[in-house]
């Protein structure tokens, strides 16, 4: 789609300051007014607050985590602080027919925690407990990974969460889960135990292998928005200890060769090894030419630092690293090491599985796009991502759980980002260059996509996101919602 001028700065002022969202609050005040008397009704019976556009707080409330949805504004925000304000909420908006979207983090790429109409943001629901007799957390709905995380800081127990610290545990869960711990300890959602969900009808019940079991299936990998609002999560705890972290870089020149050996470093060790390997240009400047493409890889080593080294020493012979760091560090020290800082400003984000490995021509062609790349004023570091995915991620079968990309290797990841500085022709460049780059590169890719990577665009979402899981899910999707009120874009609808 091409950006116009007034789209824009409609979308890209919201990136320079609170005050410029003003261009869009003139809309979002545009309440009709049996909607406005219905919604300042359903505001004094909330614990919570509710956040009308002529509120100070909602400038902030209303942004989302990509700025690239921030022109889509919701008519009120509801910041719940119980599920009771969450039933009352869902509740609204079903009699009143009125679009919502759940908000936890904000982080939906596509901007699907972005609405018109009600968003209901989870945020206040941040308690959590821990049960260290029976090995279990419990999770409300609005905690994110830095929340998961301060919550057991210290114990010798840990969930395997994800690397970014405003990113809802919700979000993370119930699309599966990837974090540096996947191929040892699986997704997140295979520690999952039970989830409170308030449904449809404004029930909210607990789901489990127990009870509501095909709701507790669909929890495990469904995506989230889909079968209800989740206001609860309790996981297993999973014992940790001390690992072995890297972060080294390597530069330019034998990118297709390095690319392949940590390919080749992962497969080897499955279980005990978890990289995130990439090539991110040294300039921002167009062409910057495959010469500047240097290598990173970043992770952690379930064993002794001189079994590391070993294990990456043909890497170190290909090429000599521009910098290395590997230590031993506690688990809690690691974790924080590995935690990545919030992507800001604006940016598109495709991404597919890889059944095995990405082969010498499928690395050329990385290249010789990222080599491609137009310009603009935000340094590009995720062209080309390789997410390790396999190991233990295996040991469920794809049916075993709604997360059904089990056989996969890895996941790749393509993005390009920009910021407000940037004119629409050089925005309208950068998105033309993905979609040319992500093109080219399906040959080598398989159809299947991770569903907290959402596109819009998305070739067939319904297979690429759920595979052979997609009937079973709107069979569920009609037992739990069967007037589809939990809908957007890329919703699972009702079975026939």
């Amino acid at each position: 789609m091409t950006t116009t001028r007034r789209t824009f700065l409609m979308g890209g002022a919201a990136g320079l300051a609170a005050g410029s969202l003003g261009l869009n609050f003139a809309r979002a005040r545009d309440v009709a007014g049996d909607v406005q008397r219905g919604l300042e009704s359903l505001g004094k019976g909330l614990k919570g607050r509710l956040l009308l556009p002529d509120d100070y707080a909602y400038t902030f409330a209303a942004m989302p985590n990509n700025a690239r949805w921030s022109g889509v504004l919701p008519k009120a925000i509801a910041r719940c602080a119980d599920a009771q304000d969450v039933q009352a909420c869902i509740a609204w908006a079903r009699d009143n027919e009125q679009p919502f979207a759940i908000r936890s983090g904000g982080h939906s790429y596509a901007g699907y925690s972005t609405t018109d109409g009600l968003l209901i943001d989870l945020k206040g629901l941040k308690g959590s407990s821990i049960d260290l007799q029976n090995g279990t957390a419990t999770l409300q709905g609005g905690v994110n990974n830095e929340g998961s995380a301060g919550a057991l800081r210290g114990l010798p127990f840990a969930i395997p969460s994800g690397r970014c610290p405003t990113v809802g545990v919700g979000g993370l869960v119930l699309g599966g889960g990837w974090g540096f711990s996947a191929t040892h300890a699986g997704m997140t959602c295979d520690s999952l135990l039970s989830t409170e969900v308030v449904l449809a009808n404004g029930d909210r019940i607990t789901a489990s292998e127990n009870e509501a079991s095909d709701l507790f299936w669909a929890a495990r990998g469904g995506g989230g928005g889909n079968f209800g609002v989740h206001t609860a999560f309790t996981f297993k705890l999973r014992p940790v200890h001390d690992l072995v972290t890297f972060n080294i870089f390597w530069p330019g020149g034998k990118g297709v060769e390095m690319m392949s050996m940590l390919q080749d470093i992962q497969l080897a060790n499955a279980t005990t090894i978890s990289m995130r390997s990439k090539m991110t240009p040294a300039t921002n400047m167009a062409f910057p030419g495959i010469e500047t493409l240097g290598a990173q890889t970043l992770g952690i080593y379930w064993g002794k630092e001189s079994e590391l080294h070993e294990i990456l020493q043909p890497a170190f012979a290909l090429l000599k690293p521009h910098s290395s760091e590997i230590n031993t560090m506690q688990y809690w020290s690691a974790r924080d090491y590995l935690v990545t800082d919030d992507p800001i400003g604006f940016y598109e984000i495709r991404a597919n599985y890889i059944s095995d490995r990405l082969n010498e021509d499928g690395l050329e062609t990385m290249l010789r796009w990222m080599s491609k790349w137009p310009g603009g004023s935000v340094r590009q570091v995720n062209m080309g991502v390789f997410f390790a995915s396999g190991g233990a991620v295996k040991n469920k079968r794809p049916d075993e759980t709604a997360y059904v990309h089990r056989d996969c290797n890895f996941l790749f990841e393509m993005e390009t980002a920009w910021g407000p500085l940037d004119s629409p022709e050089t925005v309208d460049r950068q998105r033309g260059w993905l979609k040319d780059y992500v093109a080219d590169m399906q040959r080598f890719l398989l159809p299947s996509a991770y569903v907290n990577f959402p596109n819009r665009d998305q070739p067939n979402w319904q297979q690429a996101y759920y595979g052979q899981n997609f009937a079973r899910l709107q069979k569920i999707k009609k037992r739990y919602d069967p007037d589809n009120i939990f809908r957007f874009h890329q919703s699972i609808p009702p079975a026939a």
